[in-house]
């Protein structure tokens, strides 16, 4: 071998056995005394750990752990709505709490930061099959779901499927276990065997109420703002064209807050925090939610979301407002609280769909109790 290949090999070799160690020079991999390990990044001053979870069928999913255990079990797992939302939206709800509790959220595959590529596909099943695959990455034998909106609908699921695996339900905004809009769901046989037309007139007529309220409180506030005419704040369903909305609201800024009023006018009490509503238009990805209301699976899932409700032991919280477009009143959920001998509801008045904006000191209160009655040692992780 020539000279000069040897003494190449000696010196490639040479930190190889200092890496590798040998018997007569081991060498200590323990932190030195003065190492202190790099803190998490914060977010509103909430410790965040961000990492990604790798599917078999590739996709990756966004997930990050807000706040701190303070006690074996304080592990929270949130479902975010949608179909096809995303999670920051939530962040307002659970920071209040996030020096008791570990908030693990995520963005459901085909969401914002899980997007989806062929050949791997948005079914009911595979959302139920990652929401098991991250307890078991979690090293958590059982998990506490907290579910806002449509996020409540794969949390039945899941239930459905693992019921061993969930220590208890905190259920937030909560669309009823049923297909989503069906006006005679299968369960009123066993909560309200008398429904009769005029209760599902009533029903309608409440809905109906809602959402011409919609357009009248979106108006007032546009106007109010200075982005329409006031005169304009008087419209109705009909005469609202006859404005030319579409030749006032004309820049991108008008729009964005034009969407951003009638959104906020839909999911709280009165529309007016619309500036601290969170996200935009491109934060929904309305192919995923769509693919997820078209599947099958999810069709026939649905018929088996309030057996599986009725078949679980563990703790229920549902926490809902009063003006909450789901379940106006609330009409159906008092009724299936009910006949689940494990539950509890708190209905907050003032407060829609995102409860946490219209009444933010009675939801933390609602959710502490929630969480201290679901969360238990049961949850607490295996060694990782």
């Amino acid at each position: 071998m020539p000279h000069r290949i040897r003494v190449g090999l000696i010196m490639v070799c040479v930190p190889l056995v200092g890496l590798l160690g040998c018997q007569t020079a081991p060498t200590s991999l323990a932190p030195s005394a003065a190492f202190k390990r790099t803190p998490l990044p914060t977010d509103a001053g909430v410790p965040v750990k961000q990492w990604y979870m790798n599917t078999e069928d590739e996709v990756v999913h966004y997930v990050a752990e807000y706040g701190t255990e303070t006690k074996p079990g304080n592990v929270v797992v949130v479902l975010h709505g949608g179909w096809g939302a995303e999670h920051s939206y939530l962040l307002p709800a659970i920071r209040p709490l996030a020096d008791e509790y570990k908030f693990v959220l995520y963005d459901q595959r085909g969401s914002l930061r899980s997007p989806v590529r062929p050949p791997a596909k948005i079914t009911y099943a595979a959302l139920v099959e990652d929401l098991e695959q991250l307890r078991q990455r979690l090293g958590l034998e059982k998990i506490t779901l907290m579910a806002h909106s449509m996020g409540n609908h794969l949390a039945y699921g899941y239930l459905r499927a693992h019921p061993e695996r969930v220590a208890g339900l905190v259920l937030v905004g909560a669309t009823v276990p049923a297909p989503f809009g069906e006006q005679r769901p299968a369960f009123l046989s066993d909560v309200w065997p008398d429904f009769a037309d005029a209760d599902a007139e009533a029903i309608a007529a409440r809905q109906k109420h809602f959402d011409d309220g919609i357009l009248k409180r979106t108006l007032r506030i546009a106007a109010d703002e200075g982005i329409i005419p006031i005169e304009a704040a008087s419209a109705t369903p009909e005469t609202v064209k006859s404005f030319g909305l579409q030749e006032i609201i004309k820049t991108d800024q008008q729009k964005t807050d034009w969407w951003r009023i009638q959104f906020t006018c839909v999911n709280t009490h009165n529309g007016r925090n619309w500036r601290e509503m969170l996200g935009g238009q491109v934060f929904y990805n309305g192919e995923a939610g769509q693919a997820v209301l078209e599947d099958p699976e999810y069709q026939a899932a649905t018929r088996d979301f309030w057996r599986a409700l009725r078949s679980f032991t563990g703790p229920i919280r549902v926490i809902i407002g009063t003006d909450d477009y789901v379940d106006l009143g609330p009409t159906m959920w008092p009724r299936l609280v009910a006949h689940l001998p494990t539950a509890k509801l708190d209905a907050i008045p003032n407060a829609g769909h995102s409860i946490w904006m219209d009444e933010p000191k009675r939801f933390r209160r609602s959710l502490r109790a929630a969480l201290g009655a679901t969360t238990a040692r049961t949850t607490e992780p295996r060694p990782r």
